[in-house]
């Protein structure tokens, strides 16, 4: 059992450190399946299909030709399965001398569990395809360019990251404080681009233009909590568990900026 660190008995002040790699909840930025039937350690085959074919005219009595014929071709992805799990233990005398510890422990472990999915949701996201290298800094263009390689007719549901250290390169960007007709310079917030909303996060490394339907996450059920008790020894254990996997399913959905590498 880890040893925890406990204050003497007296008047205590509770202040948990936020354990967050990020305040952005990724899992608003993915599809959620709650379908997943497999269990930890299985393999899950996500299949991507391309469907190809005319819809022909016919005269009556007449079929389809040949090379109007549908037909659909996939390429499958293998994923394991991952059984996540964060545990933690504390003594009955921990509980006596510091009553805040059990819920600044579980809001700890809660937060780790996060950072876990996080990592995964932007492991997934560099995998897409679909890039553009910038010359300079992120600006105006280039996300106008990222979007444009997505080619959808509704971008309302388009969304860009970028990382927390590239804010400053696009507030200082001429093309996007002319868009925003000055707004940026005074409230200071990244604000939007073309309409489409720009989230800032510490845990992203590059910038993706994407939306919710690139990647998917998926998950048994939420997060499953369970208690131990050894009465013995007078020490608690909490096990905080999930099954879950996430995997890029639409690279069609995604396009990612990076900023090019010096020579």
């Amino acid at each position: 059992m880890a040893n925890n660190t406990v204050y003497a008995n007296k008047v205590i002040e509770a202040k948990a450190t936020d354990l967050l790699s990020t305040a952005i909840n990724t899992r608003n930025l993915m599809t959620i399946d709650n379908s997943l039937v497999a269990n930890p350690g299985m393999t899950k085959t996500i299949n991507v299909y391309t469907y190809t074919g005319v819809a022909e005219e016919l005269n009556p009595g007449e079929g389809n030709t040949a090379e109007t014929r549908g037909s659909i071709a996939y390429v499958g992805h293998d994923y394991n399965v991952k059984l996540v799990q964060q545990a933690y233990d504390y003594l009955d005398e921990d509980f006596m001398k510091d009553n805040t510890i059990v819920d600044n422990m579980l809001k700890g472990a809660t937060q780790v569990m996060v950072n876990k999915m996080t990592a995964d949701f932007f492991t997934e996201a560099a995998k897409a395809s679909k890039a553009i290298e910038l010359e300079a800094g992120i600006g105006y263009e280039a996300i106008v360019d990222a979007i444009s390689q997505l080619n959808l007719e509704d971008e309302s549901q388009i969304f860009v990251i970028i990382p927390n250290e590239w804010k400053a390169d696009l507030r200082k960007d001429e093309d996007y404080k002319s868009a925003r007709q000055g707004e940026v310079i005074y409230n200071g917030q990244v604000g939007t681009v073309c309409g489409i909303p720009v989230i800032a996060s510490k845990a992203a490394e590059e910038a993706y233009v994407m939306t919710k339907e690139a990647i998917k996450l998926f998950m048994k059920k939420d997060v499953e909590v369970e208690q131990d008790r050894d009465a013995d020894k007078r020490i608690n254990s909490t096990y905080l568990r999930d099954v879950y996997l996430v995997a890029l399913v639409d690279d069609t959905k995604i396009c990612k900026l990076t900023k090019e590498v010096s020579a």
